[in-house]
């Protein structure tokens, strides 16, 4: 046996082994729920419904109770605090070895009946020992009572604390609907503040018009902010900001400083109908509520919320928690989403967009924010409570913890018809029920749920790790802390149950001495009315990373730990720079250390932190700036109002809305080029021409003008009648109009040489279409421009393939059908959505690139006036576009293409792909679309039984129930349908990506970086952004128009692509404009000697912008 034989086996050994312990690793249990004859900790939060408190009189009976965790009596254990609601609160001392001994008897904690939800730790005198506020509800189904603070008084000898409530003393004399308290110094002023979190109850006064609300005030439900005055607290809620009225749900509350300028802000998660609130701190003792300016989109049942960076950049990010399911039975037969009459009834009211879904709302660190839940793999983890970011496996990356389940889900679809009966209806709503009735709550459906461990796995996805919690057990478990109990360097979890024993689980990442991967606990003494130092930060400064740790307790659901922060040692001694910054933005360096424990205290005049160290990037910025209001153009695209899903219900979206149209070309020989700019329906479309100074005047247009009934989805100048001047064809689409109406013709407008356009009658005559594209090309070589016009659906029959059309010029602008001639499927392409004309192949005639809902990326190539239909690869999307250029500078043509992207619910695979099935499935001659996805390895249907109900009545007659419906298969659901022969489309890839072209039309594809994956792509241009010779992209995306149950794609900004070569590309953060909506068109235009940028949106203005690099 040779040397270099003996080498490859022993690495081929050394690499199972490897992959063998790795194996081991993830296998092994990475938490353990520890048993009560463990730990010593028996606290249940038993919950009864009698007559007077039950969830029909109190809509938040089972909202369960939080926890507070610190080191009470000072021996360097974490304690624990539960607060009950209908059974007293009790205290835990950690007596080491995750052994607990309940003192609550002893320490002057009170044994009553008060209703107790959210806890606070806080050492608010600075004494050294930490008190304890909890927040309580009152004044409904007749509880009484008022929020507690619990002040130590002292330690005594046997380590006990004993606690005095003085919450009426220090002004703390509130009572309601109490939710949680926050402590935070909001002014800066160097002592702790308090924020008083309340909720609303469910009553008629509670919707309404938004704007009805602001301004009001209500004692019971609305927010309060208490200043700390030398130690008494004012009540400055009127002053500061804050909405404090009825429709306030507020469930969940953090504080943070979320844009990272120094200033503590909080983000509230509202139940209901109202929005969440994102309150930014101004710096001068006032918030400014700004989550509308910078999010798109929120979870609409807002309940725990949670901050902190989860992709190592330096900047928080928020997640806020919903109730959908993941579990495709209990999803089934739950209700979801409003119908689209109520969500836009809602919108019209002015609340936001909302969805029954967790939203993980990505900081973008310029004052913007994606929502990429869907993305990360975490929007659907059932009705959940407490969310907590933290670090499980001490690898420097934060993972998210998650509470669930509810004992009564009133959800239930079954259960709702049955209490929507008029005499259960009206006993409800008149306070009427007897003692009998209370059977209506034992009918409610109950189930219990696993809690969720989710581990960051890098690129913004997260892992469920359910398999790796040993002893896991289910549960109704509400509020929940981190810290770590046992003192061995990782962190475990608590949480609060209902009807069952707190769950303890115990970290196993660091077990006898010894730890898989260790971590540092840093221990702060902060300024002398601040001894604790929230609102500290420690920032790690790393090559690729700056990852941050933020001191402020109240986190998660109802609950707070006032611990040492635990920093992983991952990184720790190869950072750049290690800075503690105090809670005056003071900073001092922290000295790389062996050491697994290390005390700072706070010392004066120091330095002042610069948060601007934190948006450095070790590429280029490029900036976008708006030129708009410069170049004079003030077109504004106006949707006609249309709702698709009206005529068709289980469309998943609509095909509608897909304008507007831009056209750049020199269109009256002045060597500037000008600008076509087309409308929706009842709209006039516009010619706007550039003048020398680089500014544009609008032009009279009567032939355009007088068209303005047409929807205008595509548009392009080229000379059709070969007498040297720019015509104008415009594609007409909008799915409206059917049955050959007239406004299903695409049109030609002649120029007369002097930039004067006017409509060429019967141009296209016969060619009815609700049309996508138009692609001007002499595709035969006669040395006329011909034309190819894009299909995007039937009006009145998604499902059905459209005809695409090849028209031939006469040279005189007139044009034949020869789409029979020129293709073997006689223009039946697909769903097609976009298109460009290019020589693949090098014949010398120019191809045709197609993009596809439902199908492949296609190219047609020329044959000399016919063409042979080859599709790209194996992956099947909803392609909404297609580039075609030279990616990779090896002399091939390569073709970008836009996909639905990865931030939706729908996920697509060859082995699970997307379906539509499209047949008469009741019937009644009239077709149905019938969408479904998979969930847990099962295929479902997408639409729920509501509306398949309405759509397919037939079904009632066999799925009646909702139990039902969620149970069967979808081959059960359709019976008398041979789904095997039914027409389907299938589509099993949604990234979008490139095709690098191999030279022979052989493609490989490379799918773009996740951050172009957050939404749907729909237009690109190309340009050298860092002039390194090779093309860099500017992409445009977003889509609205969703059956709501997908919620509405509008994760970009206009995203910056900087290509690395060999088809790959970063995305790169650019400063200046951040442009939301729908993205449409873009399209490059000189304007003057300097190259621009039109932005086409949907119902918004048109925008002119310029890109450079920094």
């Amino acid at each position: 046996m040779n040397i270099r034989f003996k080498v490859i086996i022993g690495a081929v050994i050394i690499g199972l082994v490897l992959i063998s312990c790795k194996t081991k690793l993830e296998e092994k249990p990475l938490f353990e729920i520890l048993e009560e004859k463990h730990t010593g900790i028996s606290f249940s939060n038993n919950l009864t419904t009698t007559l007077e408190k039950n969830i029909f009189n109190y809509l938040y009976f089972y909202n369960g109770g939080g926890i507070g965790a610190g080191d009470f009596n000072n021996d360097g254990l974490i304690d624990l605090f539960f607060s009950g609601n209908q059974v007293a609160s009790e205290l835990y001392l950690n007596r080491g070895n995750m052994k607990f001994e309940n003192v609550t008897s002893t320490s002057n904690i009170a044994y009553d009946s008060t209703w107790c939800t959210g806890v606070s730790v806080v050492d608010i005198n600075n004494d050294g020992m930490l008190d304890i506020y909890v927040s309580t509800v009152s004044q409904i189904i007749g509880l009484d009572g008022q929020n507690k603070f619990y002040i130590c008084k002292q330690i005594d000898e046997k380590g006990i604390p004993h606690y005095e409530d003085e919450a009426v003393k220090m002004g703390f004399d509130s009572s309601g609907y109490g939710t949680q308290s926050a402590f935070f110094d909001y002014d800066m002023d160097g002592d702790l503040d308090m924020f008083q979190l309340n909720h609303s109850t469910h009553k008629n006064n509670t919707f309404g018009q938004r704007k009805s609300f602001v301004n009001t005030v209500n004692k019971l439900s609305g927010d309060r902010m208490y200043r700390n005055d030398n130690g008494q607290f004012t009540d400055v809620s009127g002053i500061v900001g804050i909405n404090r009225s009825s429709i306030g749900y507020g469930l969940g509350i953090v504080v943070c400083d979320i844009n990272m300028d120094g200033f503590p802000d909080l983000y509230i998660g509202n139940d209901f109908h109202e929005n969440d609130y994102y309150y930014v701190n101004n710096g001068n003792g006032t918030f400014t509520e700004r989550l509308t300016e910078q999010m798109g989109h929120t979870s609409r049942f807002s309940m725990g919320v949670d901050a902190g960076d989860i992709n190592n950049d330096g900047f928080p990010d928020i997640v806020s928690l919903d109730m959908q399911p993941e579990d495709p039975f209990i999803l089934k037969k739950s209700e979801g989403e409003d119908a689209m009459d109520i969500f836009n009834f809602k919108l019209d009211y002015g609340y936001n967009h909302q969805y029954a879904q967790n939203a993980l709302q990505l900081n973008n660190r310029n004052g913007t924010f994606t929502e990429i839940a869907a993305y990360a793999g975490i929007h659907a983890t059932d009705w959940s409570w407490a969310s907590l970011f933290t670090d499980f496996d001490n690898d420097g990356w934060k993972d998210l913890f998650i509470t669930n389940g509810i004992p009564k889900r009133m959800n239930d679809i079954d259960y709702i018809n049955f209490v929507s009966q008029n005499d259960v209806q009206y006993k409800i709503s008149m306070d009427r029920m007897e003692e009998k009735d209370l059977e209506l709550i034992n009918k409610i459906p109950e189930i219990k749920l696993y809690n969720k461990f989710f581990i960051n796995g890098g690129d913004l996805q997260f892992i469920d790790i359910e398999k790796r919690i040993k002893n896991n057990k289910i549960s109704y478990s509400n509020g929940a802390v981190t810290a770590d109990l046992d003192n061995d360097g990782d962190i475990d979890i608590v949480s609060n149950n209902i009807n069952d024993k707190a769950f303890i689980y115990e970290n196993k990442t660091c077990e006898n001495n010894t730890c898989i991967k260790s971590s540092i606990k840093i221990q702060l003494k902060g300024p002398e009315k601040n001894i604790n130092a929230l609102g500290s930060k420690v920032v790690i400064f790393s090559k690729d990373t700056i990852k941050t740790y933020e001191k402020f307790p109240v986190r998660g659901f109802l609950s707070s730990f006032e611990a040492p922060l635990i920093v992983a040692s991952e990184g720790w001694q190869t950072a750049d720079s290690i800075v503690l910054i105090w809670p005056d933005n003071t900073y001092q360096k922290i000295e790389k250390t062996l050491k697994t424990e290390i005390k700072l205290t706070y010392k004066l005049r120091l330095p002042l932190f610069n948060y601007s160290s934190l948006l450095k990037n070790k590429v280029k910025n490029v900036l976008l700036e708006d030129m708009t209001a410069e170049t004079g153009l003030k077109s504004v695209h106006k949707e006609n109002p249309f709702v698709e899903f009206n005529r068709e219900p289980l469309i998943p979206h609509a095909v509608s809305n897909e304008g507007p149209a831009i056209a750049v070309g020199d269109v009256n020989g002045d060597n500037l080029e000008d600008i076509y700019f087309g409308n929706a329906k009842w709209k006039e479309s516009e010619l706007w021409l550039q003048k020398p100074n680089g500014t544009f005047s609008l032009s009279a247009q009567l032939s355009i003008s007088s068209d303005s009934t047409y929807e205008d989805v595509d548009a392009a100048f080229a000379d059709l009648n070969n007498d040297g001047y720019k015509d104008l064809v415009v594609a007409s689409g909008g799915n409206e109009y059917a049955n050959k109406s007239e406004y299903q013709l695409s049109r030609v407008y002649l120029n007369d040489g002097k930039g004067n356009f006017n409509k060429k009658q019967d141009a296209l005559k016969g060619i009815y279409l609700t049309a996508s594209c138009i692609l001007p090309n002499d595709f035969n070589g006669d040395g006329f421009i011909d034309l190819f016009i894009g299909s995007r659906a039937v009006p009145w029959k998604y499902g059905e393939i459209p005809s695409s059309y090849f028209l031939i010029n006469d040279g005189k602008g007139n044009f034949t059908d020869v789409t029979d001639q020129c293709t073997v499927d006689k223009g039946k392409l697909g769903f097609v959505t976009g298109g460009q004309w290019e020589d693949m192949d090098g014949d010398g005639f120019s191809d045709l690139i197609l993009s596809l809902e439902w199908g492949q990326v296609t190219i047609l190539l020329n044959k000399k006036g016919s063409f042979d239909k080859i599709g790209i690869g194996k992956e099947k999307g909803w392609w909404n576009f297609v580039q075609v250029l030279d990616v990779d500078n090896d002399g091939d043509k390569d073709i970008l293409a836009g996909n639905l992207g990865l931030n939706s619910r729908l996920k697509a695979s060859d082995d699970q792909p997307v379906t539509m099935y499209y047949d008469d499935f009741d019937q009644n001659d009239t077709k149905e679309q019938v969408l479904t996805y998979f969930l847990k390895g099962k295929e479902v249907p997408f639409a729920n039984i509501m509306e398949l109900h309405k759509q397919i009545p037939s079904l009632k007659k066999t799925f009646l129930k909702a139990k039902d419906f969620a149970g069967a298969s979808v081959k059960e659901l359709f019976p008398k349908i041979a789904l095997g022969k039914t027409t389907k489309f299938q589509a099993n890839y949604f990234s979008s990506c490139i095709f690098l072209n191999d030279g022979k039309l052989n493609f490989k594809t490379v799918a773009l970086p996740s951050r172009a994956q957050f939404s749907t792509i729909r237009t690109l241009v190309t340009s050298d952004f860092n002039k390194d010779g090779l093309p860099d992209f500017l992409i445009g995306g977003n889509y609205y128009e969703n059956n709501v149950q997908l919620g509405r794609y509008d994760g970009d900004y206009c995203s910056v692509l900087i290509n690395q070569g060999k088809g790959l590309f970063d995305f790169t953060p650019h400063n200046g404009l951040h442009i939301k909506g729908q993205i449409r068109k873009l399209a490059p235009i000189m304007i003057g000697k300097k190259l621009n940028f039109l932005v086409g949106r949907n119902n918004e203005p048109i925008s002119a912008i310029q890109c450079s690099s920094k």
